[in-house]
C-alpha cells in the first residue's frame, strides 16, 4: 500500500514526534476567544509552524475532539482557475505521529467532476497546504481517516462544495472540514507592492486587503470569496475557502473569526516581504 512520506518536516514544522507534540500542546493550552462557536468546518493558514502554527491551532482546539470525529477532510490550494482538482483516494499519509488512512469512499463521486487527478505513488505533489495541516489531524483525532484536496477557484470549487455537502448530510460518518489559506502575499519576492514599502504598505494589507478577505468569508458569498480574491490577490488558495464556504451555506454557518496575524510580527525586521494569516471557523451565529 502507497505511503506518501512527509515533504516539509523538519523544516517548515518538527519531524520529532516529541518537539511536535511539545508545540502542539503549547498552543492547544492556550484559551480560545470568547467568540468561538460549535463548528466542524476551519480555517487555517499554512506558513511554516513558526509563523502560523499557533494560529491554525486555534481552529483545531475549536474544533470537535477525539471519537468525535472519523473523517478529517482537508482542502488546500495553490492552483490556478482551470487547473483539475487534485485528489488522494488511496493508501496512507505518514505524520509526525504515524500514518493517516486516506477515505477512498468518495473516489467515485469526485470522479463525477469536469477535471480530477488522483494521486497515487507514482504522482503525487509536494504541497503545504494540506501537509501542514497533517500532525494537528493526527494529533487531535488519532483514530480518524483522512481525505486531502487541492481545489482551484472557479467553478470546480463551488462543485467540489456541493459534493461534500452533500456527502456529509447523507452519509452520517462524523467529519470536520479545513480549508486552508494565506492571505496577501505582499513584497518585492511576490511581484506584489502595490503600496510601496514600510509601514503604509503593512497597514494597507492589514487593515484593508487582508480584511476584505475576511469580510467576503463573513458575507456567506461563495462567488463574492472568489472574485475578492483574485482583484484584490489576497488569499493564496481561495478555492478551498470557496468550497468550504459552500458547506457551511448548507448548514447555515457564517463565518467566526478566531486570530490574525502577519509574518512581520514574527519576524519584523523583514520590511520589504510579509505575508498575512488568519483563521476561523463556521459555525452558528453567536
Amino acid at each position: 500500500m502507497f505511503q506518501r512520506k512527509m515533504a516539509f518536516a523538519g523544516s517548515w514544522y518538527p519531524a520529532h514526534p516529541g518537539r511536535c507534540e511539545a508545540r502542539i500542546r503549547e498552543w492547544l493550552e492556550r484559551p480560545l476567544p470568547g467568540g468561538a462557536v460549535p463548528s466542524r468546518l476551519g480555517v487555517v493558514p499554512h506558513a511554516g509552524w513558526t509563523f502560523s502554527g499557533a494560529l491554525a491551532a486555534r481552529v483545531f482546539q475549536a474544533l470537535p475532539a477525539g471519537p468525535e470525529v472519523e473523517l478529517a477532510i482537508v482542502m488546500g490550494g495553490h492552483l490556478r482557475a482551470g487547473d483539475p482538482v487534485v485528489a488522494m483516494t488511496e493508501g496512507s499519509w505518514e505524520t509526525p505521529f504515524g500514518a493517516l488512512p486516506i477515505f477512498g469512499g468518495l473516489r467515485g463521486a469526485l470522479e463525477t467532476l469536469p477535471q480530477v487527478i488522483f494521486e497515487d505513488a507514482h504522482r503525487h505533489f509536494e504541497d503545504n497546504s494540506t501537509e501542514l495541516q497533517l500532525p494537528f489531524v493526527k494529533f487531535r483525532w488519532p483514530d480518524a481517516q483522512l481525505l486531502p484536496l487541492r481545489v482551484p477557484p472557479g467553478a470546480q470549487a463551488l462543485a467540489v462544495g456541493r459534493l461534500l455537502a452533500e456527502f456529509i448530510a447523507a452519509s452520517g460518518i462524523r467529519t470536520v472540514t479545513i480549508a486552508s489559506t494565506d492571505l496577501t502575499h505582499y513584497g518585492p519576492a511576490y511581484g506584489f507592492e502595490p503600496e510601496g514599502s514600510g509601514g503604509k504598505a503593512l497597514h494597507w494589507v492589514r487593515g484593508e486587503n487582508d480584511r476584505k478577505f475576511i469580510e467576503a468569508m463573513a458575507s456567506g458569498d461563495s462567488e463574492e470569496i472568489l472574485r475578492v480574491a483574485e482583484q484584490r490577490r489576497n488569499a493564496c488558495s481561495p478555492g478551498a475557502v470557496a468550497a468550504l464556504n459552500e458547506i457551511g451555506r448548507g448548514e447555515n454557518a457564517v463565518f467566526h473569526l478566531l486570530d490574525y496575524a502577519t509574518s512581520q510580527d514574527v519576524r519584523p525586521h523583514d520590511g520589504e516581504n510579509f505575508v498575512g494569516y488568519a483563521s476561523g471557523i463556521f459555525g452558528a451565529a453567536a
